[in-house]
């Protein structure tokens, strides 16, 4: 799915369960840097943003609903955008 579109969709809560692939795509949209992985995690840095994201995939190959949450969460606290 474009960024976009599901930008769009898990800001309004409609969906909590995205392929981590999707959910890369949007973070890179939204202006994070892949870090690199952190044991099983993986870190995200935005500029703006003091704190690094460490998010985890879930076995299934989707991004876990809480990391997406919490990606919600910032997005609006720092007004970001793809």
């Amino acid at each position: 799915m474009e960024p976009k579109p599901l930008f769009d969709q898990v800001n309004e809560g409609q969906v909590l369960y995205v392929s981590w692939n999707d959910f890369r795509r949007l973070l890179e949209a939204c202006g994070f840097k892949y870090q690199g992985p952190r044991g099983i995690r993986h870190v995200f840095a935005h500029p703006r943003i003091p704190d690094p994201l460490v998010l985890q995939v879930l076995r299934n190959q989707d991004a876990k609903p809480e990391d997406i949450l919490k990606f919600v969460e910032l997005a609006k606290e720092y007004h970001l955008k793809p």
